[in-house]
């Protein structure tokens, strides 16, 4: 997962890829640090999206952004388009469902 460290380059990745996931956290969330391994290995099962990091006290401009008000967040973009967004309260089992059911209809054509 690649960590972003400006918001220009988040906002250039989300208009230029085809599916883009981020992982949005700070470092002294527990909960956040617990998770993202676990984020970070269910990822690995969708090869064609493209997966970034954000820590909002490094980046807060992106959290203003993006309406990020609370954390972990993770949001999927689709098409420059966000399709959806868990926030605080949520398990790989509810990120993998939604993940898959949107993944179903790429196929390698298209995928960039």
């Amino acid at each position: 997962m690649e960590t972003i460290h400006e918001y220009p380059a988040l906002e250039k990745a989300i208009n230029e890829k085809e599916l883009v996931f981020i992982y949005i956290s700070q470092p002294q969330c527990s909960v956040c640090k617990s998770l993202l391994p676990k984020v970070e290995e269910l990822m690995e099962d969708y090869p064609r999206i493209t997966n970034y990091y954000l820590d909002t006290l490094e980046v807060p401009i992106a959290a203003g952004q993006l309406s990020v008000f609370s954390i972990p967040t993770v949001i999927l973009f689709v098409q420059g388009k966000e399709h959806f967004r868990l926030v605080r309260t949520f398990g790989l089992r509810e990120i993998n469902d939604k993940i898959a059911k949107i993944y179903q209809h790429f196929d390698s054509d298209r995928i960039t």
